[in-house]
C-alpha cells in the first residue's frame, strides 16, 4: 500500500479552508515521507547504477537489493 501524498496534503488543505485544526506534525510527517521516498529512489538507482555480479554467490546482488527495495520486500522481511 502507497499513502498518496498529493491526495492527502489536498485533503489537509481543504481542511484548513472549513477551518479544521490540522495538527502542525501532520504536515511534517507528509514532508518526512516525501523526503524519505526521494531518498528510497536515490538508493535505488544508485544500486542499479553499480549493479555487480557477487563475487561469493554470483548472483546479481545489488540489482535484486534494488528491487527487493523499490518493492517493499526489505520490510515485509523485518516484520517476520
Amino acid at each position: 500500500m502507497t499513502i498518496d501524498l498529493d491526495a492527502l496534503e489536498a485533503a489537509v488543505a481543504e481542511g484548513e479552508k472549513k477551518n479544521f485544526f490540522v495538527a502542525p506534525i501532520v504536515k511534517e510527517l507528509i514532508a518526512e515521507l516525501r523526503e524519505a521516498r526521494g531518498e528510497r529512489a536515490a538508493v535505488v538507482a544508485f544500486l542499479r547504477e553499480g549493479d555487480t555480479v557477487c563475487m561469493e554467490c554470483g548472483d546479481r546482488a545489488t540489482l535484486d537489493l534494488a528491487y527487493r527495495i523499490e518493492c517493499g520486500e526489505h520490510r515485509r522481511e523485518e516484520e517476520r
